[in-house]
């Protein structure tokens, strides 16, 4: 038994029916590199089955203290079946890009079950008529509540599904599993009144450690909240339960080409640079770009060697400069930007304030979150930011699943309170993707919004080239 830190209950509590907190990964195989040409739903199954042992949060599921007095614990799934988590669907013909879009933004819209263990798998086939991928490729979408892991632990945890080579060889007799027994309500009781008592204590010892960061930071922390007004856009509303999802592929080495473009300019700077580019071109082509700039939201991995999985995250906010128009100039104002909240985070110290979770139960933390959120709403101010840009590097070798080379990588992110729009920026084999989640009723033209997105990469490599 396990219980959730504060921070990873933040992530179950924080979610609304509308708004489930999940991570949805997307992995494109092609199955000719398999002994027959193709892969069958069952082998995918005694594959998965082979490798649970491998990872026990597969088999973990959710328990809640009596009167939600303490933060939930993990703890076995007695009941834990595989066929229900592991799905099968078939694209109908003729199985496009626009019809696979559509497909996983219904499937992303639907909440997984807490009662089981928080994860799908869905195994999609029908993929024939999608440019750039083979006939007979499948996709397989993963649905992963994102109280289990972050982006990084999710990636790790979705590595022992996968190998190296073509050879299945993890394909072998699991060990015989016995779940542990789950405690009863009187001991969940029992460890959610000690834990109280013992809160005081706890929050002495974190002040203590993060007193001096905080202090070390305040000169930092003023002259950026200075330049820092988050405007409202479309984004910045409720979302509905629709989902709408898309995604953009470049190559690794153009994104290379447009770093010199700016002195000292990160990967990670060209993706908020093309986001920027995209929104700019969409809310101008809306009538609705605001006078100042947008303000994209970063989440940074506190992650360190040893680390048991869960959420070790923290995160700063950016300007994404749409108020500019050249392109160089905007992505030279971003690597400024954040090479400033580089500075930041070290003088603070992401890691304790990550720390600071820990004082109260997540609960508290996710009521704080919303409270705020909302009366910042009602003032007509949003006081977090307008979208959300998060980069999961990936591998650069390829990487098989049955059997099956996988030929992209790419996924969605939540959207979350009035943050209606995530991008995730991922990595796989030299290609960058950039995904797209957002509310369908606040964005109903996502191919539109891609096409913004592409034409703001086009500009920035035109601009490289140009050099």
């Amino acid at each position: 038994m396990q219980q959730l830190s504060p921070m990873d209950a933040l992530m179950l509590y924080i979610e609304s029916a509308s708004a489930p907190n999940q991570l949805n990964p997307v992995i494109v195989y092609e199955p000719s590199s398999t002994e027959s040409g193709i892969v069958r739903f069952k082998e995918i199954l005694d594959n998965i089955a082979s490798r649970l042992h491998l990872a026990p949060s597969f088999r973990r599921k959710l328990v809640f203290p009596p009167l939600n007095l303490d933060d939930p614990y993990w703890v076995d799934d007695e009941n834990f079946d595989l066929e229900f988590h592991v799905r099968h669907i078939a694209l109908p013909k003729p199985g496009d890009w626009r019809q696979f879009c559509i497909l996983i933004s219904r499937l992303i819209a639907q909440r997984v079950d807490l009662s089981r263990p928080p994860w799908e798998i869905i195994v999609i086939e029908g993929l024939d008529n999608i440019e750039g991928l083979p006939a007979g490729s499948f996709a397989v979408l993963y649905k992963i509540h994102h109280a289990c892991m972050d982006g990084i632990s999710g990636a790790e945890l979705m590595s022992v599904l996968q190998d190296l080579g073509p050879e299945t060889s993890n394909l072998i007799a699991a060990p015989e599993w016995q779940p542990k027994s789950a405690p009863g309500q009187y001991q969940l009781l029992y460890r959610a009144g000690k834990k109280l008592l013992s809160r005081p204590s706890h929050t002495l010892g974190v002040a203590r450690k993060i007193f001096p960061v905080l202090r070390a930071g305040k000169t930092v922390e003023k002259k950026r909240a200075a330049g820092l007004r988050v405007p409202h856009t479309r984004f910045n509303n409720a979302p509905s339960p629709q989902r709408a999802f898309d995604a953009c592929f470049f190559a690794l080495s153009d994104i290379k080409k447009i770093r010199n473009l700016a002195e000292g300019a990160t990967v990670n700077d060209v993706a908020l640079a093309i986001v920027a580019g995209g929104l700019r071109r969409y809310l101008l082509a809306k009538d609705e770009l605001p006078d100042g700039s947008l303000v994209a939201g970063v989440p940074v991995s506190t992650r360190s060697a040893g680390s048991a999985g869960g959420n070790e995250i923290s995160a700063q906010t950016s300007k994404l400069y749409t108020d500019i128009e050249d392109p160089q100039q905007r992505l030279i104002a971003i690597c400024e930007a954040m090479q400033e909240n580089k500075a930041y985070l070290n003088a603070v110290g992401a890691k304790e304030l990550a720390g600071l979770s820990t004082i109260m139960p997540g609960q508290i933390l996710a009521y704080m979150a919303k409270t705020a959120l909302s009366l910042s709403a009602r003032m007509g101010r949003d006081l977090l930011c307008n979208t959300i840009v998060t980069n999961v590097p990936g591998a650069q070798v390829p990487l098989y699943f049955t059997g099956a080379k996988a030929v992209k990588m790419f996924g969605g992110g939540p959207i979350l309170l009035n943050i209606s729009l995530t991008h995730v920026i991922s990595s796989y084999c030299g290609e960058m993707a950039v995904n797209i989640t957002a509310c369908r009723k606040l964005m109903p033209d996502p191919a539109f919004y891609r096409e913004c997105i592409q034409a703001s990469f086009d500009e920035l490599l035109a601009a490289s080239a140009a050099l």
